[in-house]
């Protein structure tokens, strides 16, 4: 018999190593690749930065997206959904694919080909964001999200998650659950060598978060922390959620320096520089309170660059990290105590050192080669045979 031949799809995105959800299928794709070499992936055309690699579809959109102020922007993401279908079905018909790894309530159009054509349907699972919506009153969304999740769990063969928290959502599958966590691109991040596009003098220590802003997260924790440090600076890379409202009410702060939206290889030049990574989880959002329930790729990276960890007092704290061996505990809401365990990491060399190294050393096993290895995804694939 062939070789299993496999197809994945990420829909509304488009390849970069920038994008957290493009970035886990791009590695889950190099992976698989490795033992299953008729793999492909369907991705959006980038229209800006040209991507390039072996097996990799792109998809141009018919009519132009346009930005969030476009009043048809909705329609021609549907028309783009529709388009993507289209391709996406032409591929699994002329490859003979076998089985394919989804992601997204909007790919709920091809069951009934994947059905018809009885391929295995993989579900990359990341919790259930009805539940998210009903917290921002986007009830009519969240009541069709909740239904089409509900169907596409049902009638998926295999459901791909990326923690213990998120299956215990859904234990009535976890039969049929992999559990799969974020990985890490070590080598990328030790030999990234970009110049630091921030202007930060050396005598300055520095605290600093990475990522996009979830709702989850807390960035007034760590811009009101810097109150109470002294001779220190905090930087917040990225953006997100009510971004425009803290940039408000903090861009005339000193100490505090937001980067906007920059590039992967910025970003790692920046987080070299940090001193103290602080993960500023919001232990009042109902995700904080589910035990186990991230995986963040920004951990992960903290850990890669060998960077101390301050970590808010939640339930939902990655449980491949330990207190005291990894990261240091501090109460959420409160940037007093915050800048209080920032002082005392910042006062006691040795046990900043000894978390340093115990992060190297963990982030290691979180490699994506090491990752997708013990999910056991490839045996999976292979019952097929």
């Amino acid at each position: 018999m062939h070789p299993e031949r496999g197809l994945i799809v990420l829909m509304g995105y488009y390849p970069s190593y920038s994008v957290v959800q493009s970035s886990r299928a791009l590695h889950i794709f190099e992976e698989i690749r490795k033992t299953h070499s008729e793999t492909y992936l369907i991705m959006q055309k980038n229209l800006k930065n040209e991507f390039s690699t072996e097996n990799l579809f792109q998809v141009k959109p018919t009519f132009n997206l346009g930005g969030k102020e476009s009043k048809l922007r909705l329609l021609k993401r549907i028309l783009f959904r529709l388009q993507m279908t289209l391709h996406i079905v032409h591929t699994l018909i002329v490859n003979k694919i076998d089985y394919i790894i989804i992601r997204g309530t909007d790919t709920i159009l091809l069951y009934p080909f994947l059905k018809l054509l009885k391929i295995k349907i993989y579900y990359d699972f990341h919790g259930k964001f009805d539940i998210e919506l009903q917290q921002l009153n986007r009830n009519l969304r969240a009541f069709f999200v909740k239904w089409i999740d509900k169907f596409i769990l049902k009638y998926a063969d295999g459901i791909i998650v990326v923690s213990n928290g998120i299956k215990a959502q859904i234990e009535e599958y976890s039969d049929k659950c992999i559990l799969l966590p974020n990985g890490v691109d070590v080598e990328r991040i030790e030999s990234a060598d970009a110049e630091c596009p921030v202007d930060i003098p050396e005598d300055k220590k520095v605290i600093g978060f990475i990522g996009n802003w979830e709702q989850v997260m807390r960035i007034e924790d760590v811009c009101d922390s810097i109150k109470y440090l002294q001779n220190t600076v905090a930087v917040v890379v990225g953006q997100g959620y009510q971004h425009e409202k803290i940039f408000n009410k903090y861009e005339n702060e000193d100490g505090i320096i937001f980067t906007g939206k920059i590039e992967q290889e910025l970003a790692y030049s920046i987080l070299k520089r940090m001193d103290i990574c602080i993960v500023p989880y919001d232990k009042e959002f109902y995700m904080s309170k589910m035990k186990n329930f991230f995986s963040n790729r920004k951990i992960s990276e903290y850990l890669a660059a060998g960077k101390p960890i301050l970590m808010a007092d939640i339930e939902g704290i990655p449980d491949y990290l330990n207190e005291n061996i990894n990261y240091i505990k501090y109460e959420s809401r409160n940037p007093v105590d915050l800048a209080e365990k920032a002082n005392y990491l910042f006062n006691n060399p040795d046990l900043y050192e000894t978390l340093s190294q115990n992060n190297k050393e963990l982030a290691k096993q979180l490699s994506w080669e090491n990752i997708v290895k013990e999910s056991g995804l490839i045996e999976d694939i292979n019952k097929n045979q």
